[in-house]
């Protein structure tokens, strides 16, 4: 197939984002690559983001549903592609006018890549750019096969981009959607880790797209957001579990990490209440098993403490 006959689908995902959706749109349309699809699912919006949506007639695939969340947004839009490639966006960010044409050179470029994350952009309410840490960002270009670090339960020590970073091969993100409606928010979690143990990928520096911060953000702005985070992992590690048995030794690691991050933030008891920690624990209802996922816990909290010591010790001096 030429490279200008690859249909790339693109996934636009919104719950009452109305004031920024029309720029989301646009810089699609925007695009230079000219074969795509352009789907926005509306997750029951109560705002005007159906006025939006219905004034983009003919230019785009309107999907409307009852609120569900974002995992069953990207379900839902999903389901009306096409697309040899799929791409997601955030309805309150939006496209630079060459991502679709890099994606797709790139998957040209490296057939067995079954996805590709690219680096955003960061950007304040106002459109302002914002200064981001080393340590949120991807370095350098990579061709990646991880399938072996995950099979052997090594977590990965990589950054990944929030949801309008995210690219996919239809081969590769067929075996993962539908996805547990179960995750409202914070789906792109999932995918990711999902994506790279089914394929080989590409980790782009190039900034693609832009993401905005703002007040509003479901995750990112959460006041306790390492809390947060662990239980997202926990249950991540869950329905991984679920969905993919053969990588049980990754999520068991990740569940222990993130078990044992939660009992840093709050208490042993809360982070034992967690749902998804109980029923993990009903996949093996063995002692010896549960004896043994609890010394992972046990040995990652400990070094959690000695490094939260050796910090403050460092500090003082």
């Amino acid at each position: 197939m030429k490279l200008e006959e690859t249909l790339v689908s693109i996934i636009i995902n919104n719950y009452n984002y109305g004031n920024f959706l029309p720029e989301a749109i646009e810089s699609v349309l925007a695009q230079t690559y000219p074969n795509t699809e352009i789907i926005v699912v509306d997750d029951g919006s109560t705002d005007e983001s159906q006025e939006v949506i219905c004034s983009y007639e003919g230019k785009i695939i309107p999907v409307f549903k009852e609120n569900g969340g974002q995992a069953s947004a990207f379900n839902a839009g999903f389901q009306a592609s096409k697309g040899q490639i799929i791409c997601f966006l955030d309805a309150d960010d939006y496209y630079l006018v060459k991502k679709i044409s890099q994606i797709v050179e790139l998957f040209h470029q490296y057939p067995n890549a079954g996805w590709i994350f690219h680096d955003l952009a960061e950007v304040d309410i106002k459109g302002f750019p914002l200064k981001i840490s080393e340590n949120r960002c991807i370095k350098n270009f990579e061709y990646v096969d991880l399938r072996e670090d995950i099979l052997k339960g090594k977590l990965l020590n990589y950054w990944f981009p929030a949801t309008t970073g995210l690219c996919f091969k239809r081969d590769n993100i067929k075996q993962i959607l539908p996805m547990p409606d179960q995750f409202v928010i914070s789906s792109d979690a999932f995918l990711r880790l999902a994506a790279i143990h089914l394929s080989p990928g590409i980790l782009a520096p190039e900034k693609l797209a832009v993401h905005r911060s703002h007040g509003n953000n479901l995750y990112a702005f959460k006041k306790n957001i390492g809390v947060e985070r662990s239980k997202l992992y926990i249950k991540v590690a869950y329905y991984l579990r679920n969905r993919f048995p053969e990588i049980q030794n990754f999520t068991d690691k990740l569940l222990a990490n993130s078990l044992a991050q939660l009992i840093n933030y709050t208490s042993l008891n809360e982070a034992l209440q967690i749902p998804e920690y109980q029923e993990y624990l009903q996949y093996h209802p063995q002692l010896i098993y549960r004896l043994n996922l609890m010394f992972k816990v046990i040995f990652t909290y400990t070094k959690i403490q000695a490094r939260k010591i050796s910090n403050a010790t460092l500090s003082k001096t």
